[in-house]
């Protein structure tokens, strides 16, 4: 059961492989490190991936049902179901590290992001969770594959490897949309959470 727990936080480290596979000496965005800084996104996509400060939406959650995914949900700290809710998104750089911290409706959740040169993956970290992210560029925005997991330091097996269908786009509106999920082998759903973002532009900073 420890292997059946996955961020669905694209918005979603600890060194579950050895202390020398992290390497954070770029100051960009991880995502960007991975796709190549001169990639060009949708304006929405880019801007939050190349500045620091607060965005704020509405999502809507769908959990998955069952005794087993209902504690996957709890260990990973998931938030509960619900429509239309309020969510923020705050975005800080330490050294080497991104920091996403997750408010939905009351609900907060914090990721530590890296980008990890050894399998060229964006790395992130919620508790003892850590899950390597593969962000694929697509005519729309961007695709977010799952590659690699951990729990506690403990490598998940590839068949129970969750596979995500996660997006990030941008509506006519030209805010930044998200799209994510994740279901497990044999389990089906986890979580699904899908909406929109816009900045709080008087707190954004570009890096």
């Amino acid at each position: 059961m420890r292997c059946l727990v996955v961020t669905t936080v694209v918005w979603f480290p600890m060194l579950a492989f050895g202390p020398g596979s992290l390497q954070m000496a770029s100051e960009h965005d991880p995502f960007l490190q991975v796709l190549g800084v001169d990639e060009k996104l949708p304006e929405a996509i880019q801007k939050l991936h190349s500045a620091e400060g607060q965005y704020s939406g509405k999502c809507s959650i769908i959990r998955g049902r069952g005794p087993l995914v209902a504690l996957a949900l709890r260990i990973g700290g998931f938030p509960p179901e619900g429509d239309d809710l309020q969510v923020t998104l705050t975005i800080h750089r330490t050294k080497g590290h991104w920091i996403w911290k997750r408010d939905f409706s009351g609900h907060e959740t914090c990721s530590r992001i890296s980008f990890d040169q050894r399998y060229n993956c964006v790395h992130e970290r919620i508790g003892g969770l850590a899950i390597w992210l593969q962000p694929v560029r697509t005519e729309a925005g961007l695709s977010l594959q799952i590659r690699r997991l951990a729990l506690f330091g403990i490598p998940c097996p590839k068949f129970l490897l969750p596979q995500s269908a996660s997006t990030e786009t941008q509506d006519s509106m030209d805010r930044f949309c998200f799209d994510i999920s994740a279901h497990v082998p044999g389990l089906g759903l986890l979580i699904r959470y899908s909406g929109w973002l816009e900045p709080n532009r008087n707190e954004l900073r570009s890096v």
